[in-house]
Order: structure tokens, then C-alpha cells, then sequence
């Protein structure tokens, strides 16, 4: 009887280990994938950003006498377009991103408007306030995302306005060249890096330490969308290191504080 209870749990654990190496790594973002699609809270989250930047704008529309055109930069992947259809895809198919899956989706040109946003970006418009639109989309999905963004509704989606990745994915640039004509009164975005350079390919301590350092532009000059499912905060668990998932999913672990 001993030997057939022993047997039973080695079997058990080599299926509990064949099933561990099988795992899908894109199930680890189920929930936050779910919690974008379908909670209301995440709705809220985003019509709040959307009101704030609204009613800073207001306030800068009524106090600005800078004699340079305002300007507008925002980031566009769960910003402004809601790419969650991408992930859910490559859940249901199991397998995690892919280059080949990221690519079919773009080109469909259907991610929906993030709640809130394309109403307030007509709103910047109306006052002749300039729409940048300063995304790491590669450039060859330029034509597909600037249709995407004129389905939606967004003003100003042109060559002009619309500006993708070329050589680096560093937006400190692009920012830099906008503010040569510009003066850039607000920048939105999901991620750190869509802000200020001092996040940009950063450790989890420096970009922390960044962000208190500059708490005071949280909500008055920058404006964060909520993602819960990817992003930098994501990569600066592993900065400049090329892991499996499984490697990724280990380091996940050990970040959790516990009590």
C-alpha cells in the first residue's frame, strides 16, 4: 500500500510539472486582459484621466499667454486605442505576443477609442490646440494606424500629427522635435517612458524614484491611462535582459511582497 501511495504522488507531481512546463504565458495577463474589457472600473479610470486632462486644458486655454501654438503629445497603444482584442486573441490561442499576431491586429485597423478620449481630443482641436500623436508602432504601420485613429473619430490623424518608431524607441526625441514649434503643454500616455526621458530603460528603484521626484506633474502636465497587462514596468524587472517566460515568470515571483 506504501508503494502504491508513493507511485501515485510521484505521477501526480510528473503531471503537475509536464502541465507547469505547458503553461500559456499569455494566461498570467487573464485577468487584467478581463479587467480592461469588462469592468466598469476600468471605464472609470479612464473617463477620469480624460476629465482632468480636460479641465487642465480648460485652465491653460484661460491662463496661457505663451505667443508659441499649444500642443498636445499622447502615446496611442492603451492611451487613446484599446488593443485588448490583441491579447484576449493570443490567450484563447495560447500562445503569448507575437510579432506575427501584433501585426494581422494593426492592420485590421479596428481598436476601438479608449472611453473618453476621442472626445476630448476634439475638444483640444476645437481650440486649435496641435495633436501629436507619438507612438513606438513601427513606421510601416503608419497608413493602417492613422485610418485606425480616423475610424475613431480623432482629429488631426495625418502624416503630420502621426509619429511612429524609426530607429529608436526612446520618444525623448520625437518630443524634442515637437517642442521646437510647440509648446507642449500636456502629455498622456500608459507608460512612464511617454513622459520624460529620466524613465526610459530604467530599473523598478530608478523609475520609482523618478516618479516621486516628479509627483507634482501627475495631473497637472502628465496625464496616466491605466494597463495593467504590459508595459516597461513590466520590462524594468529584468533591465536589458533577454529571458524565456519562464525566466520572466520566476523573476515575477520573487517580486512579490508578501507578508
Amino acid at each position: 500500500m506504501k508503494k502504491f501511495f508513493a507511485g501515485t504522488l510521484l505521477l501526480l507531481a510528473i503531471l503537475m510539472q509536464a502541465n507547469a512546463q505547458k503553461l500559456n504565458p499569455s494566461q498570467q495577463t487573464v485577468n487584467s486582459v478581463i479587467w480592461q474589457q469588462q469592468s466598469g472600473e476600468y471605464k472609470a479610470l479612464c473617463y477620469q484621466a480624460y476629465y482632468l486632462a480636460r479641465l487642465t486644458l480648460a485652465d491653460i486655454l484661460h491662463t496661457n499667454k505663451d505667443s508659441m501654438p499649444l500642443a498636445i503629445v499622447t502615446d496611442i497603444d492603451e492611451t487613446i486605442l484599446d488593443n485588448s482584442p490583441d491579447a484576449a486573441n493570443s490567450i484563447l490561442n495560447n500562445h503569448g505576443y507575437t510579432d506575427t499576431s501584433w501585426k494581422k491586429w494593426v492592420e485590421l485597423s479596428k481598436a476601438e477609442a479608449m472611453p473618453g478620449a476621442k472626445e476630448f481630443f476634439n475638444y483640444a482641436a476645437q481650440y486649435a490646440v496641435q495633436c501629436f500623436y507619438v507612438s513606438n508602432r513601427g513606421i510601416k504601420d503608419l497608413d493602417a494606424t492613422i485610418k485606425n485613429l480616423q475610424l475613431m473619430g480623432f482629429p488631426q490623424a495625418d502624416k503630420e500629427h502621426v509619429i511612429l518608431k524609426t530607429t529608436t524607441s526612446d520618444k525623448e526625441p520625437r518630443r524634442l522635435e515637437i517642442a521646437k514649434k510647440y509648446n507642449i503643454v500636456l502629455l498622456l500616455g500608459d507608460n512612464l517612458n511617454d513622459f520624460d526621458k529620466a524613465f526610459y530603460k530604467k530599473s523598478v528603484a530608478d523609475r520609482n524614484a523618478a516618479t516621486d521626484k516628479m509627483q507634482t506633474l501627475f495631473g497637472t502636465k502628465y496625464i496616466v491611462l491605466p494597463n495593467a497587462t504590459y508595459g516597461d514596468w513590466e520590462n524594468a524587472l529584468w533591465p536589458d535582459k533577454r529571458l524565456s517566460e519562464a525566466e520572466k515568470a520566476k523573476i515575477k515571483m520573487q517580486a512579490l511582497k508578501g507578508f
